[in-house]
């Protein structure tokens, strides 16, 4: 991996961050309850098109794993050092989706299905954070005490698979519609395009 494919895939990582970040608060918006079951689907499904133009206009291993871990990055800035954690595991998940590197550079459907099972276990992270790092000083600052408790009681086995069960569709959505969005738009343009 060179110097050049590093920064592309630090932009895109930015924008799919920042994609991330409002459509999480868009989410929000919708209320507590409504926020913590669809946690990430919406940014799933819209940021997954980004990932699949920087991945298949990168064609290198390890784009993948890159990605996340710079978004875990993101936010270990902000001060949620769990997601760095996350999104490395989301990372390797999603590398080895993916597969064999070719699959970068072939027309089938490996780049988004690796979108959408890196993008499912970083979806888990609310619930990842309640049972494995609420005990962590920063993270009590950060989120409170009382929040921590709600989350708890939130995160019964019903609402659970319930979360699950939105993750996986929003991913199998998101890795249908990046890969759609790609073929349809981008697919065929030399690599002297815009993103070549």
């Amino acid at each position: 991996m060179n110097l050049k494919n590093i920064v592309k895939i630090a932009v895109f990582s930015v924008i799919g961050f920042v994609l991330t970040m409002g459509l999480g608060y868009a989410t929000g918006a919708l209320g507590v309850m409504p926020s913590l079951y669809l946690s990430c689907a919406f940014a799933t499904i819209v940021v997954a098109p980004v990932f699949v133009i920087l991945a298949r206009s990168v064609k290198v291993r390890g784009t993948a794993f890159l990605y996340f871990f710079l978004i875990g990055l993101f936010y270990t800035l902000m001060g949620m050092w769990p997601i760095i954690i996350i999104n490395t595991i989301a990372g390797i998940l999603a590398e080895l989706v993916v597969g064999s590197s070719e699959n970068y550079d072939r027309g089938n459907s490996k780049v988004g299905l690796a979108f959408g099972a890196g993008m499912f276990v970083y979806s888990l992270h609310p619930m990842i954070i309640v049972f494995f790092f609420s005990k962590s000083k920063a993270m009590l600052e950060m989120m409170g005490a009382d929040y921590f408790d709600f989350l708890r009681n939130f995160y019964t086995p019903a609402n659970i698979g319930i979360c699950f069960v939105i993750s996986i569709i929003a991913s199998i959505i998101g890795a249908k519609f990046g890969s759609y969005i790609y073929n349809k738009f981008f697919a065929g343009r030399n690599k002297k395009s815009v993103l070549g």
